[in-house]
């Protein structure tokens, strides 16, 4: 059975019809290791986690860009200045450690990462799908990832965060339900073009 990260299933989702060349990408990420020095977004992320759990101001994202590759300074530069002005979004709240999920899509098994949670002081669990990439998603691409995330935590809200244009989108009290059909029929068609019987792929 085929497995992919959230990110590619979503990447496919937005591109489809006509998704072949992302379709190529993913065999390609299939075929080789993960290389952890060609995720040009990791080291944002990683500083996100250590954001949420220690000061929780921004500034460990502020910190990287000093040490960017002078071709990764820009991206990196906006990412930490819109973080910063989110983040008050969840002042006040309590870091939570989630595990990676699994969530079966059709014929698809899609893995959703380790991903940053928020405890509000009634209780709620609250998380968050961070995006830092400059192309957009279309909206029913967004909500259709959201109802994934939603299956691997129903206990909690999750909320879409669209870093580059300083924008959420949440799960409350909205039925995301009606998206299961689409995302089944897209996780059967691309296990098809993939084919059974792939190693994991990793996150794009």
């Amino acid at each position: 059975m085929t497995g992919l990260y959230l990110s590619q299933f979503s990447n496919y989702l937005a591109a489809a019809p006509g998704a072949d060349r992302v379709v190529e990408e993913i065999r390609d990420q299939l075929a080789c290791d993960y290389e952890h020095w060609r995720d040009h977004w990791k080291p944002v992320k990683d500083a996100l986690f250590r954001d949420r759990k220690g000061s929780r101001d921004g500034q460990e994202l502020a910190d990287i860009v000093a040490g960017a590759a002078a071709r990764r300074q820009a991206s990196y530069t906006q990412a930490a200045e819109r973080w910063a002005q989110l983040t008050p979004l969840w002042d006040g709240l309590e870091y939570k450690r989630l595990s990676t999920q699994s969530v079966q899509v059709g014929d698809l098994t899609v893995k959703v990462p380790q991903l940053p949670a928020e405890l509000r002081p009634d209780g709620t669990l609250e998380v968050l799908v961070v995006r830092f990439n400059q192309s957009a998603l279309p909206l029913h691409v967004i909500y259709g990832a959201l109802r994934i995330v939603q299956r691997a935590h129903p206990e909690a809200t999750i909320t879409f965060v669209d870093v580059p244009r300083l924008a959420t989108y949440s799960s409350q009290d909205r039925d995301l339900t009606r998206f299961d059909e689409w995302l089944t029929q897209a996780g059967n068609d691309l296990a098809q073009l993939l084919g059974d019987g792939q190693d994991e792929a990793h996150a794009a």
